[in-house]
């Protein structure tokens, strides 16, 4: 089309472009604080030309190619991979911070200061055997210190418990999001085969799947259809056409599974809960050998390697810092206590023996200790040192050191991803954010052009009034 109805029809596009593109930028500056909001950018292109006979082509205005969605795929992928292990990182540091708040060393209170007053108990005992208080003061320091095992025991299983529950919770939070997305996908598909281009919901599409990669790290593909595609450990969880349900394992606690198989995930929450929970099982079982090995020890020599009156009483479960406990006949009278090297007589006046349980603090057992290979002499009433063994507070604190490694290891890989997981989203900004500066620049060049645009079609209105009112026969 040529002539004055052509160059109006120009003008007409170029409003309803310029319009588009101002309202384009409208719903930039009005996202600018969404989270996980990427800026859209409208593409003009001129529009097909008009062919005019034998003086060639006009053009016919513009028009939009798209409305494209910034984003720069590299490196969202890279910040949903580097944020789930940042996941994993704090969830496992935020747990071991709780299982040291559990061992509280070094302390007035903890458990290594029970086992020295112990020990200090049984001295004072050696030197005053003639005393009740002194093996009352035995009695008490005992029962304290297998309270301590006690409260701590239950303290690590209900730690062991809340962890496995933040794992359900967070496999019930992850399932729901896998529905989320399973609609997403179907809407995104709806819009992208009838040609449009379905930016908003592909920015919820990729806020979904940061939130379940930070839950499970799974791995992500797309179809032609934008749809995506998820996997968890090498087995599908979302595809084109069917969902699964992950669920969480009873035995062991903690294990993952999907399709019934059993799937091992790499970072995300759940796996630096999973991580914790290896260390918490790991110090559960150092106390249990810790208390079992004390204990053996003492009673070997308190009951002179067997014929006598055993201190502690253990149960058969494994779990013995739970079921230690001072034995209830020298609860309930503590005379009996062994302190002299000869056990049938309780006459005050030697505290041999008392000593030599005493001694124990000194000598190095192994973790745990086997009961028939202990080398007791019944003469000096000592047990031999064992290879490679180590003594009961050397033995703890090896075990509190370790978990104070690992959680400095945590921490440290905590402020290291950080740092990584700011860098990358500064990365994400320059390119997917809102500028405000920009949007408003590009406010005023789109409302220039619809200016000048409106002043065409005012020109043209006046040269149509003119050519049809004020011309004629």
């Amino acid at each position: 089309m040529s002539g004055l109805f052509g160059t109006l029809n120009n003008a007409t596009k170029g409003l309803n472009v310029q319009q588009s593109a101002l309202q384009t930028t409208s719903h930039n500056i009005s996202n600018a604080n969404t989270e996980g909001y990427s800026r859209q950018k409208v593409n003009m292109v001129s529009d097909n030309p008009y062919t005019l006979g034998g003086i060639g082509q006009l053009g016919t205005g513009v028009r939009i190619a798209s409305i494209d969605r910034i984003v720069d795929p590299y490196v969202n992928n890279q910040l949903r991979n580097e944020n789930s292990s940042l996941e994993m990182y704090n969830k496992k540091s935020e747990v071991l911070g709780q299982l040291e708040g559990i061992f509280n060393e070094p302390s007035t209170t903890g458990l290594n200061n029970n086992l020295s007053k112990v020990f200090a108990s049984w001295t004072y005992l050696g030197s005053n055997p003639e005393l009740a208080t002194a093996k009352t003061m035995v009695a008490q320091n005992a029962e304290t210190f297998t309270d301590t095992l006690h409260h701590m025991s239950n303290q690590i299983d209900s730690l062991h418990e809340d962890t496995v529950q933040d794992i359900e919770k967070n496999v019930i939070d992850f399932n729901a999001k896998v529905q989320q997305l399973d609609s997403l996908n179907q809407q995104i598909f709806n819009m992208t085969s009838q040609g449009q281009a379905p930016n908003d919901l592909l920015d919820q599409q990729d806020k979904l799947l940061g939130e379940l990669t930070g839950i499970a790290g799974v791995e992500a593909s797309y179809d032609k259809f934008n749809r995506v595609s998820i996997t968890v450990g090498g087995e599908s969880v979302l595809t084109e056409d069917s969902i699964a349900k992950m669920s969480v394992a009873t035995d062991p606690a903690g294990q993952l599974t999907v399709n019934d198989k059993t799937v091992d995930i790499t970072s995300g929450n759940i796996k630096g809960s999973q991580e914790a929970l290896s260390e918490i099982d790991t110090k559960k079982q150092e106390l249990n050998e810790l208390a079992f090995t004390f204990a053996t020890a003492v009673n070997t020599v308190h009951s002179d390697g067997g014929e006598g009156l055993n201190f502690f009483e253990l149960g058969t479960d494994g779990n013995y810092a739970a079921s230690i406990q001072v034995n209830k006949e020298i609860l309930a009278d503590v005379s009996k206590i062994n302190a002299g090297k000869n056990i049938e007589s309780v006459v005050g006046g030697d505290g041999t023996r008392a000593q030599a349980i005493a001694g124990l603090q000194n000598t190095k057992l192994g973790y745990p200790v086997d009961p028939i290979g202990i080398e007791y002499d019944s003469d000096t009433m000592t047990i031999k040192n064992q290879v490679g063994g180590l003594t009961v507070s050397g033995a703890y604190n090896d075990s509190v050191t370790q978990m104070g490694i690992v959680k400095q290891q945590a921490d440290n890989m905590v402020d290291s991803q950080g740092s990584l997981v700011s860098l990358l989203e500064a990365r994400r900004d320059s390119v997917s954010g809102v500028s405000i500066n920009e949007e408003v620049t590009n406010t005023i060049t789109y409302q220039s052009a619809f200016e000048a645009n409106s002043r065409i079609i005012s020109v043209v209105s006046e040269m149509l009034d003119t050519l049809i009112n004020r011309t004629g026969v």
